[in-house]
């Protein structure tokens, strides 16, 4: 513990010497280096709702096919995590992904496939549960996307089979080598000024690790009929840049989530800038209750300040001793979702600091860096009672904008949870990205 508390002094040390901070869920940070200022921050349904690219447009289909774009991820990732009690787990893989997006028949039609592998480099068979293989520490490849994509007026688009998704509960969550992808169809408009949306109808998930699209309720952990999730999302932005923002996932005799969001940010007045957000979560049983009887909510709030680069962000949530949050689907949209935890168990209270930099003071280098420290609380006696836990969090980025090198992503990350039951660990993990387009 003594240890962590150093490392947490020399962090701050380090980082409030610098010029910017940031704290967002972490199946969002996982995809984004550091951001500069409260303007620039996003959260959950800001996230959620990625506009359509712009695609070249041709007549002809055959000139849509082969005049299309690839793009090539490479990923090597190194994990270690260290128990105090439990084994420990470890694993190293080279792989990525490679895509072929059509170009666009008539501003109408495109289509898309993603090939995904994680090829094994050191797996010891006692050190498995990385995530990073197959269960045995198994190379695997999958096709993980295949879709169908058609625009049917102004920005209201349709699109079909194997894709992926950000909304908050139902994303990719790609924390390891290949993401979550799923089988849907979808509609939405995500090129609105003010209102977008989307409703979607998923009935199967390819999790991380997995080679094959398995149910929802399946993916869920329950032993059933298969059902799939009716999904309706949308965002509204007020004409101060405030917006707020609703998620509903109804799973037939199983669950209902819904999620709600609030953010609001003032402009920099004198190179000071201020965002409030909030957040309420309620998970319940319904129909045939195949998951059993639950009712489970959440309320958060963060408040992050900026001056002259600097951004200090706050959070707090509380978890009604109901039931815990569920995560099956993907990424947790809780301000306090960091590397390892998400804080909502049962009667948790939680609170977070989050600190980060990219090193403006030393010119455009490519370099960022941030750190976040979550406490959760939980009670002592009860069915909802769980052991008290902390996590320390240390991410180091080097991504250069320009140059050679344009394309490549060092990532070191360190994580440390402690609990009163003694039952610690520490994460470290290595992550080298390079995408870079072929054609």
């Amino acid at each position: 513990m003594n240890t962590t508390c150093r490392a947490i002094a020399c962090a701050l040390l380090l980082l409030t010497a610098s010029r910017t901070a940031q704290a967002v869920p972490e199946y969002i940070q996982t995809e984004q280096t550091s951001r500069g200022s409260v303007t620039e921050s996003v959260e959950s349904t800001e996230h959620a709702f990625t506009p359509r690219p712009r695609l070249r447009i041709f007549p002809r289909l055959h000139d849509a096919f082969v005049r299309g774009s690839m793009d090539v991820q490479l990923r090597n990732y190194y994990f270690q995590r260290n128990h105090d009690t439990d084994p420990n787990r470890e694993a190293w893989a080279q792989g990525g992904e490679i895509s072929y997006r059509t170009s666009s028949w008539k501003n109408r039609l495109d289509m898309g496939a993603t090939l995904f592998t994680s090829q094994k480099l050191y797996g010891p068979s006692d050190k498995d549960g990385t995530n990073l293989l197959k269960p045995g520490q198994k190379s695997y490849t999958v096709l993980g996307e295949a879709y169908i994509e058609a625009r049917l007026f102004g920005d209201l688009t349709v699109k079909a089979y194997r894709q992926r998704f950000n909304l908050p509960y139902l994303n990719g969550f790609d924390t390891r080598m290949t993401p979550n992808t799923f089988e849907a169809v979808t509609l939405g408009d995500s090129g609105g000024k003010r209102f977008v949306y989307i409703l979607s109808q998923t009935w199967g998930i390819k999790k991380q690790n997995a080679t094959n699209f398995v149910s929802m309720t399946e993916a869920a952990g329950i032993d059933g009929p298969d059902r799939a999730m009716s999904s309706a999302g949308m965002r509204y932005t007020f004409d101060n840049g405030a917006n707020i923002g609703l998620i509903n996932h109804y799973t037939k005799d199983f669950i209902n989530i819904f999620y709600s969001e609030a953010n609001s940010r003032i402009r920099p007045w004198r190179d000071v800038g201020l965002q409030f957000s909030a957040q309420y979560t309620r998970q319940h049983a319904i129909g045939d209750q195949l998951g059993d009887n639950f009712d489970a909510r959440v309320w958060g709030a963060k408040v992050a300040a900026s001056r002259g680069g600097l951004i200090l962000s706050l959070a707090r949530t509380s978890t009604a001793n109901n039931a815990d949050i569920r995560s099956d689907w993907g990424g947790d949209p809780s301000y306090i979702s960091i590397i390892v935890e998400n804080f909502n168990r049962a009667g948790e209270d939680a609170w977070l600091v989050g600190l980060s930099s990219d090193f403006r003071h030393f010119g455009d280098s490519g370099f960022s860096a941030f750190i976040n420290y979550a406490r959760g609380d939980t009670p002592d006696r009860g069915r909802a009672a769980s052991p008290d836990q902390s996590e320390f969090d240390l991410t180091l980025d080097y991504k250069p904008k320009h140059g050679q090198l344009k394309g490549l992503w060092f990532r070191l990350r360190g994580a440390f949870v402690n609990r009163d039951d003694n039952s610690d660990f520490r994460d470290i993990r290595l992550i080298a990205n390079y995408d870079f387009s072929p054609l």
